[in-house]
């Protein structure tokens, strides 16, 4: 389960840093952007905004997320399999919202909700 928590985190921060990758890649943003104090935001493409907001519900979730398995660590509960098929959800949730389908998307949102309750229910 440990395991799982470290690369849950560190699909975190990678997360974090994509939409600016992008944003570089595509051209939409510079390095002295970045680097500067981002007083006004450029446009940027529509794949940008959605890597963003997959980034900001990955957050949200997270807030569940890490104290569930921070318990399912100290008491040893064996969950780290649905932990497992959590964070695979939210990686198939971050690419399926960068490519805008919609349905897709909340069809992934909802079963990773699943998940974080499966996880729940298992520590009680």
């Amino acid at each position: 389960m440990i395991e799982i928590l470290f690369a849950t985190l560190v699909f975190y921060a990678v997360g974090l840093m994509l939409p600016s990758l992008i944003g570089v890649l595509r051209k939409e943003l510079t390095l002295g952007f970045l680097l500067g104090p981002r007083d006004e935001q450029p446009e940027v493409s529509m794949v940008v905004q959605r890597i963003r907001r997959a980034s900001s519900n990955l957050q949200e979730s997270l807030l569940i997320f890490i104290p569930l398995a921070l318990i399912a660590i100290s008491s040893n509960a064996a969950v780290a399999e649905t932990a497992a098929i959590w964070l695979g959800l939210r990686v198939a949730f971050l690419v399926v919202y960068a490519m805008g389908l919609r349905h897709v998307r909340t069809i992934i949102w909802f079963v990773s909700i699943v998940h974080l309750y499966l996880i729940g229910a298992a520590l009680v």
